[in-house]
């Protein structure tokens, strides 16, 4: 189980990223008609740092065995289409 400040790093060094990535989206985007803003960003931040910061992502992830250890090779995380 990681410990509160090996989650602090991570949750900082993610966001350094993703703000390095947003910057190098919007300088780098192709149409000068309609450029991209930081505010464009703001679902996939929002999101990604959600995700972050629950905790129980790695122990669900780590529950599933691998392929080589006679897990599954295919998980359907679709939820089933609407009757």
């Amino acid at each position: 189980m990681a410990s509160k400040e090996e989650r602090a790093q991570f949750l900082s060094e993610l966001k350094q990223r993703f703000e390095g990535l947003t910057t190098w989206a919007i300088e780098a985007w192709p149409d000068s008609e309609k450029p991209l803003s930081r505010a464009d960003f703001d679902i996939a931040r929002k999101a990604l740092l959600d995700m972050a910061d629950r905790g129980d992502i790695g122990d669900r992830n780590a529950a599933v065995p691998e392929p080589s250890e006679d897990g599954p090779q295919y998980r359907n995380v679709n939820p089933a289409p609407w009757p």
